[in-house]
């Protein structure tokens, strides 16, 4: 697993032409692992911005006691993210990055003229998405798509139609546009292995009396995480189906700033 996460985010690396850059954003950056990973692998400035606190909390631990002092992170909603004006983002970005977070976004098309006006004319971006297949039928939406949606909490999925479409708008012209569906197949098997070996296992008084402790000791009621759990197994159902009927696309999106 190590050798595979090395060997995806090299490429993105190349991709972005990260170790020539100056300066990286990586953008919805969650946690923050890839940006520790590309202020590891390069001589960059790498910024990484996200809304929630929990998760900058999070990314922040990469940096404590001075570590990688190539690397900050930042409050900031991507969707206004062309209106700051103060460090850092006084300085054009050479490259940025977005990685399986785009899909969450309120509006995709806002979003990428918001990035493209942080990058200097030249500079790349590499979006990486769940998207749907460009012509799904009513009952496909209504049985696999809509209640995924549901489930992964966003309004929908864009289409490799729509993106095309959605990056020209902001100025950025695409150099590759690759369908990387059949490569991820495997793990949403593997997911629904998990959760089919999970529903058979027999759950035990004294575990669920632990669930239950501990879920109130971290604020949650015991119901939630039980129906957290549940919600789970059906999304590894819809999703395998999904995927394996070819309506769940996940595409790799490489432009450059006009």
């Amino acid at each position: 697993m190590a050798a595979a996460y090395q060997q995806t985010h090299q490429r993105y690396l190349e991709a972005i032409r990260g170790t020539a850059a100056r300066r990286i954003l990586d953008v919805a950056c969650g946690g923050g692992a890839l940006s520790a990973w590309l202020a590891d692998h390069t001589t960059a400035e790498v910024v990484g911005v996200d809304l929630s606190d929990r998760q900058l909390a999070h990314a922040r631990r990469w940096v404590a006691g001075g570590r990688r002092p190539n690397l900050r992170f930042v409050q900031q909603d991507v969707m206004r993210l062309g209106e700051r004006t103060a460090p850092p983002f006084q300085t054009p970005f050479d490259a940025a990055i977005c990685l399986d977070a785009a899909c969450y976004l309120p509006d995709r098309r806002t979003a990428l003229r918001q990035i493209a006006a942080r990058l200097r004319p030249g500079g790349r971006l590499l979006l990486v998405d769940w998207c749907q297949t460009n012509r799904p039928t009513a009952l496909q939406r209504e049985l696999l798509l809509e209640p995924l949606c549901r489930y992964w909490a966003i309004a929908d999925l864009e289409t490799a139609t729509g993106y095309r479409r959605s990056f020209a708008a902001a100025g950025l012209r695409i150099h590759q546009l690759d369908d990387l569906s059949e490569q991820v197949l495997p793990n949403w098997e593997r997911g629904y292995q998990a959760a089919l070996h999970a529903l058979a296992e027999p759950v035990r008084l004294d575990q669920l009396l632990r669930l239950a402790a501990s879920s109130v000791k971290h604020g949650t009621s015991g119901s939630v995480v039980l129906q957290a759990a549940k919600d789970q197994f059906q999304v590894a159902l819809l999703a395998k189906a999904a995927a394996e009927s070819g309506l769940l696309r996940y595409l790799s999106i490489l432009a450059e700033r006009t």
